[in-house]
């Protein structure tokens, strides 16, 4: 599969690498799904340029990218094959694992893969994840909002 990786922390352009990788298999628990749309958010970068204090790499290899969309082609086991077909956002594939969705192809938890409703575009979906966890538990981290006024402050700053 094609991919973008990094094997050393640093500034995007000395230490991205495009180029080709074996295909993932979905392990127990896991689906594979085909990336039609990977979303960078400002955790990949950081975590990418060492930026957070850290420069030690978690693993030899880092496929970046927590969010994207796409198509599950795979299903390991455990996991129903009816998801095969299923159109996806996916949410931080690469926390805590090396491979993220900046390839054709990424495997996460199931449970990570969330169904996209028809209508909604791959690009759409893919600007989910990270944000819209955080947007949400924002809003609710502090219990009911039901009958407040709820002040969301730098919303755009994301």
């Amino acid at each position: 599969m094609k991919a973008a990786w990094y094997d050393t922390k640093g500034p995007a352009a000395q230490v991205l690498r495009l180029g080709e990788l074996p295909d993932p298999e979905p392990a127990p628990g896991e689906v594979r799904v085909r990336v039609h749309v990977s979303a960078v958010n400002p955790s990949d970068t950081k975590n990418r340029g060492g930026a957070r204090g850290n420069i030690v790499m978690p693993f030899p290899r880092v496929v970046p990218h927590q969010d994207g969309a796409g198509v599950i082609d795979r299903v390991g086991a455990g996991v129903s094959p009816s998801r095969i077909g299923e159109r996806v956002w996916v949410y931080e594939a690469a926390l805590g694992r090396p491979s993220g969705t900046a390839a054709q192809f990424t495997t996460v938890p199931a449970h990570k893969a969330v169904p996209l409703p028809e209508g909604v575009s791959f690009e759409a979906g893919a600007c989910l994840g990270v944000p819209a966890m955080t947007a949400h538990y924002s809003v609710f981290a502090d219990g009911p909002i039901a009958g407040k006024t709820v002040l969301v402050q730098g919303g755009a700053g994301a």
